[in-house]
């Protein structure tokens, strides 16, 4: 097993409770958890650095959502326009990337995503470290 630090990858709005809510949560687990050392958190901030249509289409398929319909709507903002296809939902974010649900986890190296609504689901991305 390797002792390697991974990283985690946190797409965070500040002016978002729920998103403020989980970098907290995720910084108390880097610090003091029983996780403690096995991650660190790269925070992003997407309004000011979008994420790539590539990025999207990674995202999605770490959802499942080929498979599960459903996650193209939990991906969005319910404000978002409604989207049936990774392609739409990947124009749709490039066109205003404040149409992503927010807070959003990803842990690239074990092809896992976590949407954080509630604020705690971010918890479940490092479970498995």
């Amino acid at each position: 097993m390797s002792s390697a630090v991974r990283t985690i990858t946190f797409f965070h709005n500040p002016r978002c409770s729920t998103s403020r809510n989980a970098a907290k949560l995720l910084e108390t687990a880097a610090e003091s958890g029983p996780k403690k050392g096995a991650f660190q958190i790269d925070t992003i901030e997407y309004l000011k650095e979008p994420l790539t249509k590539e990025q999207v289409k990674e995202i999605l398929s770490f959802l499942d959502a080929e498979r599960k319909p459903e996650v193209f709507s939990n991906f969005l903002r319910k404000d978002a326009p409604a989207a049936q296809s990774i392609e739409q939902v990947q124009e749709i974010i490039a066109s205003d990337p404040a149409h992503m649900q927010r807070p959003l986890v990803v842990d690239w190296s074990a092809g896992k995503a976590v949407i954080g609504r509630p604020a705690e689901a971010v918890l479940d991305i490092i479970n498995d470290l």
